[in-house]
């Protein structure tokens, strides 16, 4: 029996559907499926007038799928996943499949990506797909290979392999200490323009805990830039805006190339700590592979060659 194609959607109205629903805002599908938030609320009232009904309750918090919506889901994703299923039979029948890795953007920018070309150079064979995703805790085990966590320290174990400690530490541009040499001072930090998380998840350590833990009392500070990401915070320090609150593999090599100034020594903190955890649910040969190859690298930074 042929099939009507005529009461079949666009493919892309269907993606950015799933999309939408599964992260509950047009905002993170676009950036999900690299597209812009219009893109993405243009397909999806095109999907609506096809269907001639409304999939979405929009509200402030979010988007709320109407009854219409999580029944159509349901077949969506059901169709999708088939679909994706059979293709990636038909693209590894003569290529290795992409090991996927979910990172967060300090790592991504900081670390990995200036290291990239050895790992190629080494492992030309392995195909990596790098996600962006700040929000992955571990036990998520859906659709990654590798993820990159900061978690508590106790969550170690034979998947979750520790590659940083928690080392916190000022840092502030050349210039930025040339036109403000008494922010040498630490007991004077509050009245100097600092650069600060916004929004910081509770269990994160922040410039309270620093304070706490390298001795000197908290105060609110008076002259504060907020920033969404740890990335814009260190684009920030590099630009002369103020004094950040980094981890010590986010500027240790910026501090080595003269680009950023050390005010203070890394304090220690036990309590958390940064993972590559490899999921449960992976059947990559090549996950474990990868998770060595970065252990080793920062060994090797560390001195533990």
């Amino acid at each position: 029996m042929p099939i009507n194609n005529k009461a079949i959607p666009p493919i892309s109205n269907l993606i950015s559907f799933e999309a939408s629903a599964r992260s509950g805002s047009f905002t993170k599908a676009a950036t999900e499926l690299c597209v812009s938030t219009t893109a993405i609320s243009k397909q999806i009232k095109q999907l609506e007038t096809f269907l001639q009904t409304s999939l979405f309750i929009r509200r402030k918090t979010g988007l709320e799928l109407t009854d219409n919506g999580k029944n159509y889901l349901a077949t969506v994703t059901s169709v999708l996943e088939i679909l994706a299923r059979e293709t990636v039979k038909l693209n590894n029948s003569n290529q290795t499949a992409p090991l996927t890795i979910e990172i967060g953007a300090c790592f991504s920018h900081f670390w990995l990506i200036p290291r990239l070309d050895g790992f190629r150079e080494r492992y030309p064979d392995i195909p990596l797909n790098l996600i962006i995703n700040n929000e992955r805790h571990i036990g998520d085990n859906d659709d990654y290979d590798i993820a990159f966590f900061y978690s508590a320290i106790d969550t170690l174990n034979k998947n979750n392999h520790l590659l940083f400690a928690e080392r916190m530490l000022l840092v502030c541009s050349p210039a930025f200490l040339a036109k403000r040499p008494e922010c040498k001072d630490i007991q004077t930090i509050w009245q100097q323009p600092i650069l600060m998380l916004k929004d910081a998840k509770s269990f994160w350590e922040g410039w309270q805990t620093w304070a706490n833990r390298y001795g000197i009392p908290y105060q609110e500070p008076t002259n504060v830039i907020q920033m969404e990401e740890q990335v814009s915070i260190i684009q920030g320090a590099l630009s002369d805006a103020g004094i950040a609150l980094a981890w010590d593999w986010h500027v240790r090599t910026l501090i080595e190339e003269g680009k950023l100034i050390a005010l203070t020594e890394p304090v220690e903190c036990d309590s958390n700590a940064f993972f590559l955890s490899i999921s449960e649910t992976s059947q990559h040969s090549n996950a474990r592979t990868f998770v060595s190859w970065v252990l080793e690298q920062e060994m090797q930074i560390s001195g533990f060659d």
